[in-house]
């Protein structure tokens, strides 16, 4: 019995360093702060605060609080193959697929679509340190308005 729990314990460590490689060799994954003095959101005005969190898998969850003091949050999945994938239609640019592509360690590109029709391409950028992620938004948002959104993200 106690070998077993002991080669259970083992396992388990085993798996949770794998999982902390996997995340260091990757590194958009974590969890990233908004810098809303440090972005640049067209339509204005920008929210109040945002925290995204980007795992493993390549699921983002955004939660924050908007312009208006509301609660406001989102999550997609990006899965680095070139398709298209459900976006999960919560996202703000209203798109219900995403393709998305891993140019570089360092530079992940998507493309969102709504009725085959692109509404945004963005472009994710992780710093060489590590430290920042920018992300630049350019499409169309579901009230016609146009978005240009350059933002940066603090590595938490």
């Amino acid at each position: 019995m106690k070998r077993q729990f002991s080669m259970l314990v083992v396992f388990a460590m085993v798996l949770a360093a794998g999982s902390v490689a996997l995340a260091q060799s990757n590194p958009f994954v974590g969890t990233w702060k908004l810098n809303v003095a440090a972005s640049k959101f067209e339509p204005g005005p920008a929210p109040q605060s945002q925290t995204r969190t980007w795992d493993a898998s390549g699921t983002i969850t955004v939660a924050g609080v908007s312009q208006t003091g509301k609660s406001m949050g989102y999550s997609y999945t990006l899965i680095f193959d070139g398709k298209e994938h459900p976006s999960g239609g919560t996202v703000p640019n209203g798109s219900d697929m995403v393709s998305s592509k891993k140019v570089s360690s360092h530079l992940v590109t998507a493309k969102f679509t709504k009725a085959g029709k692109v509404v945004e391409s963005t472009t994710f950028t992780v710093s060489k340190d590590g430290k920042t992620l920018s992300i630049v938004a350019k499409g169309v948002l579901p009230d016609g308005k146009i978005l240009n959104n350059d933002t940066k993200w603090d590595k938490e």
